[in-house]
Formats: C-alpha cells, structure tokens, sequence
C-alpha cells in the first residue's frame, strides 16, 4: 500500500466523485488509473483505417471527373 498526498481541493473533489459513484475514493483511484492506463495504451486512429469505409456511399458513387464537375457549376 503506497500513501499519497493531495491538495485539500483535490481530496474534496476526489471524495465527491466517490460518494456520487458510491465507490470508496482508493477504489475510485483504482478504477480512473486503470481506465487511464487503457487510454494510453490504445493505438491511435489512424486515417489510413478509415480509407474504404465510404466507398459504399451514395454521396460517392458516380464518376468523380462528373461529381466534380457538378459541384462547380453550383456556382454559375
């Protein structure tokens, strides 16, 4: 077990989180660094990982050449 100090105005925060959560504050500890280390452990998004994903899309089906086209003639 590891003792740690706060400030008086984190420790009151911390003991309003755990009473709306029902929770004690070292289980609420617990759970915010588990949950932190989760975060930070997973892989960042990637654009890459969503390319494909539109190709279904209505919006883009078409001729792009044409899409194009017909977005710049709004503007006649």
């Amino acid at each position: 077990m590891t003792t740690l100090q706060i400030s008086e105005q984190a420790a009151s925060i911390l003991s309003d989180m755990a009473k709306q959560q029902h929770l004690s504050s070292s289980e609420l500890i617990e759970r915010l660094i588990k949950k932190h280390s989760q975060e930070l452990t997973k892989q960042p998004e990637l654009l890459s990982d969503f390319a494909g994903i539109l190709a279904d899309s209505p919006i883009f089906s078409g001729d792009p050449l044409e899409i194009q086209k017909a977005m710049r003639n709004e503007w006649d």
